[in-house]
């Protein structure tokens, strides 16, 4: 998003700033950035700078884990967050002094604040910490006392204070004109119903907390914005109020859209920062599924490959499969918005124009919803993800990176199941056949079996048995029964919420959901009806829809149907 607001910036040569200073985590990314921008200004001074801007200088390049692991670190981190603000906190602050450095007339503020702050999460640092003093053996030893420190230095609310105060004394310092903050909503512009959360959870407390830090930080962005000029030397008594220069101009945009997209590529998959390794277990192995949470052996092998596959690139949101991409973008879920798109709203706001997207103007009607360019460019990303797979012969499923487990989980089981039956028309098959060749098509496509166990789904089989790999998804570690023994319910529990599941019940549950869709589509019996719902503006999801959807293997559509119909997850505000 900040390189589409840079480009944006250098678009129009007789506009163009006399200098421009990326800042990032990354010194390869602010280089490489570097390279593309100057290429579309030769007058303009480009700089970079790295490091973390809600810490101190000394600790901008450690990253908090760290910070949060040695005791010396943690206990600086920690006055710097709860102490007073003093000069010495400003001066060693990491954001007041590149601000002061800089001399900026504008800042531009793209970092997602709201997830850096509320994904620490507090809620499962507290929980460690009540279970360190439930088993501490002393009062207090070096293990509970790092716990009590890690869960103080996770706290949301101080280190969002101690950014805007740290924020508003540098912009005052140092004249800056303008502070212009991308915000977010949290959820993309859903609501708690939202069916993806990066967590176990639903709704996600993390995912909650992210959202009440975003409207936190916009309230304090609208308190700034109602602040007079800090400066206390260059002020003029006019017998009412002190009449001062004019305090920074505070705005927000706020996305309510999944932002997209970088690149499509084909390559190595990521989980979480990590390459996923793929591991095999293979069905003569099959564990039962009472001890498959706690096997004394490791069935499952590693197959000294990397997972390779088609994917989108969505920056900060990191990597999506095709049909992961296509269900959160789907119309009445996420949506989509482009980089573009923001960047033009931002060159508007800093033109001086009135974009009406400003949330410091109007809390309760500036979000920027999905946009006619998103809905139109999202077809061409999809078009390039199906292209990449018919290049490559592999198919991009799902690789459980937006959660819950659930999408992945219902995405390989209507791709493993579409090779069975066309999913528009009545379904002959009764659900054990259904079960018996799904086996077969698992046991068959080791690829397709291996890149599911290797992102964190487990199997299950008709007879109750479990295919896994070295890392689930489903339970969590709050879900772990005691001992690792897994009763039925338990079993039938991480089944639903997060594995593949071929046992004949489940087919019966897809065969159900299909008809019931069939029945959905089906043409009415009333004269002209159909005919005018399917040629109208009424209906989105209409016969020709679904035609679409089967003929390029949208299978996404009929996962984003699940949600909209069985999850209650659509948004009800564009």
């Amino acid at each position: 998003m900040g390189k589409a607001i840079c480009r944006s910036l250098l678009s129009h040569p007789e506009q163009q700033p006399a200098a421009l200073t990326i800042t990032g985590r990354s010194s390869s990314k602010i280089e490489k950035t570097l390279d593309e921008l100057k290429a579309l200004s030769a007058t303009t001074e480009f700089s970079g700078i790295t490091g973390d801007i809600f810490c101190r200088r000394a600790f901008k390049d450690m990253g908090r884990k760290t910070i949060l692991s040695q005791r010396e670190t943690r206990e600086r981190y920690l006055r710097d967050i709860i102490d007073p603000l003093n000069q010495e906190i400003l001066n060693e602050s990491y954001l007041y002094r590149m601000i002061q450095e800089e001399r900026p007339d504008i800042v531009i503020d793209s970092v997602n604040t709201a997830t850096a702050i509320a994904y620490q999460d507090v809620f499962s640092e507290s929980r460690r910490l009540l279970k360190e003093v439930q088993t501490a053996k002393s009062a207090v030893d070096d293990r509970l006392l790092e716990k009590i420190e890690t869960l103080i230095g996770t706290q949301y609310t101080p280190q969002l204070v101690r950014h805007i105060e740290i924020l508003w004394r540098a912009l005052n310092d140092h004249q800056v004109k303008m502070y212009l903050k991308i915000g977010t909503t949290g959820t993309g512009g859903m609501g708690l119903n939202i069916p993806f959360t990066h967590s176990e959870d639903k709704p996600s407390r993390v995912l909650i907390a992210k959202s009440a830090m975003a409207g936190a930080h916009s309230m304090l962005l609208f308190l700034l914005g109602r602040s007079a000029n800090q400066e206390s030397g260059h002020s003029h008594w006019n017998h009412d109020r002190n009449l001062k220069r004019m305090a920074p101009i505070i705005k927000e945009i706020k996305p309510a859209a999944l932002i997209a997209w970088e690149s499509v590529e084909f390559g190595e998959i990521k989980h979480r920062g990590k390459t996923v390794e793929l591991v095999d277990h293979k069905p003569e192995d099959a564990l039962d599924y009472k001890t498959s949470l706690k096997s004394k052996t490791t069935p499952w092998q590693k197959t000294g490959k990397i997972f390779k596959a088609p994917f989108i690139d969505t920056g900060e949101n990191g990597i999506f499969s095709r049909f992961e991409f296509e269900t959160l973008s789907e119309e009445g879920l996420m949506e989509m918005i482009t980089p573009e798109d923001i960047a033009n709203e931002v060159l508007q706001c800093l033109q001086g124009g009135n974009s009406g997207h400003d949330i410091v103007s109007a809390l309760d009607s500036s979000i920027l919803g999905p946009t006619f360019r998103g809905g139109y460019m999202r077809e061409r990303a999809l078009e390039s993800l199906r292209y990449l797979e018919k290049k490559y012969d592999v198919p991009s499923i799902a690789f459980e990176n937006i959660g819950p487990p659930k999408l992945a989980k219902l995405l390989y089981e209507i791709f493993i199941i579409a090779k069975h039956i066309n999913l528009l028309e009545p379904i002959e098959m009764d659900e054990k056949t259904l079960s018996e060749r799904c086996l077969q098509t698992i046991t068959d496509d080791s690829f397709l079996r291996q890149s599911s166990l290797s992102v964190g789904l487990a199997i299950v089989l008709p007879e109750d048995k479990i295919l896994r790999g070295e890392q689930l998804a489903i339970p969590s570690q709050w879900e772990y029964p005691e001992k690792g023994k897994v009763s039925l319910q338990q079993f039938n529990q991480f089944a639903d919420k997060g594995w593949i599941d071929l046992r004949p019940t489940n087919m019966k549950v897809w065969i159900d959901r299909l008809h019931e869709l069939q029945k959905e589509i089906a043409p009415s019996k009333k004269e002209n009806t159909h005919e005018k719902d399917e040629t109208g503006s009424n209906t989105i999801r209409n016969q020709r829809f679904w035609q679409q959807a089967v003929e390029k293997g949208n299978l996404g559509s009929f996962i984003s149907w699940i949600f909209l119909k069985e999850d209650n997850g659509e948004r009800i505000k564009k």
